[in-house]
């Protein structure tokens, strides 16, 4: 069965109007009649919001080989053995961000205890006062040749 009939006989089992539907999923009732005429696909925020006001899987909703769904009240252990979920790997550019956030905040750290250390000792400074006027012979000569 398609999305668009499966729409149509859930809405009608649970005895609603194409408005009722629209201000439950909070949408326009033209969102909802284009939907069930199969004129567009509802987006998966509003998949996920039929799917719970209906007591079905979004599963169910989009495979159109799906049976119909089963009395959702049997217990865990009539459903067999549910396999853990498979980890996600982190992308390689989120791992990429936080070695470059870690190395910046290494390296901000560094230039603080840098900077303390010489402020914190104030004995390395030399007043402008204590500084005695030299002069310095400057004589500039070429370093290289230019003339040909």
């Amino acid at each position: 069965m398609r999305l668009d009939e499966k729409l149509v006989r859930l809405r009608k089992e649970k005895g609603l109007t194409q408005l009722d539907l629209a201000e439950a999923v909070k949408v326009s009732r033209q969102a909802v009649s284009k939907w069930e005429s199969g004129g567009g696909i509802p987006s998966t925020e509003n998949l996920r919001g039929l799917s719970e006001l209906y007591g079905v899987s979004i599963d169910y909703l989009l495979n159109e080989d799906a049976r119909e769904p089963e009395d959702d009240t049997a217990p865990i252990e009539k459903m067999g053995n549910i396999p853990e979920p498979v980890p996600v790997r982190e992308g390689k550019r989120k791992v990429l961000i936080k070695w470059v956030v870690f190395a910046l905040a290494l390296l901000g750290f560094i230039v603080a205890i840098y900077i303390f250390a010489i402020v914190g000792n104030e004995d390395n400074f030399v007043s402008i006062n204590d500084v005695q006027k030299k002069e310095v012979d400057l004589e500039i000569s070429p370093v290289f040749d230019l003339e040909w």
